[in-house]
């Protein structure tokens, strides 16, 4: 209680990241938990919406094919950078919008890898399809959890629970995640364009 009273005063508390890092811990679990759900649905979905998932991500590959690897890298870059900015900032309308992103990737996910280890072991499925995720992944969990925290803040605000400014929470979701979101961002975006431009 003296953390928000102090943090309405002069908001100054609330920019320690030992604070809120400590309150987001719990978000990123229950995501990761969805994530983890989600993939395993994913890998028992009909063998119809594995083609039509594999179709789905060919097509999305193949407009980037042919593209210039400066070019492609920053589309990638600024594409993924747009969308978790947005899953972020949508969190704030109850979290919905985190929660359906995780879920959807992760079922997505699940579908490729399905996909992938069909005819070959899971083990080579699995190395075939990480590449993609192994940094988007970790930033999209990240960037979710935050947008689902603002998302409990502005529900606690509104029940009178929460006396903290929600543009404090704000300000301070955005600098997490330009110091842990956005560096991932940049390795996964080098990663895809070479998976794209080698192979």
């Amino acid at each position: 209680m003296g953390v928000q009273e102090n943090g309405e005063a002069r908001g100054d508390e609330l920019t320690l990241p030992e604070i809120f890092d400590r309150t987001v811990k719990p978000y990123i679990l229950i995501l990761a938990l969805i994530f983890a759900v989600s993939f395993l649905a994913g890998t028992l979905a009909p063998v119809s919406v594995g083609m039509e998932a594999t179709k789905a991500f060919h097509i999305v590959a193949d407009q980037y094919r042919g593209i210039a690897g400066g070019v492609l890298y920053f589309n990638i870059l600024v594409q993924n950078v747009m969308a978790s900015i947005l899953i972020l900032v949508s969190g704030v309308f109850i979290g919905i919008v985190p929660i359906l992103s995780i879920a959807s990737n992760g079922f997505f996910l699940g579908v490729l890898y399905h996909q992938a280890a069909e005819g070959e072991s899971y083990l080579k499925a699995a190395l075939e399809v990480l590449p993609h995720g192994v940094f988007e992944i970790p930033a999209l969990l990240v960037a979710s959890s935050y947008g689902l925290w603002l998302g409990v803040m502005v529900v606690r605000r509104m029940r009178g629970r929460e006396s903290t400014l929600l543009r404090f929470h704000i300000e301070h979701a955005f600098r997490r995640y330009f110091a842990v979101v956005f560096p991932l961002l940049i390795v996964a975006a080098a990663i895809e364009t070479a998976l794209i431009v080698y192979f």
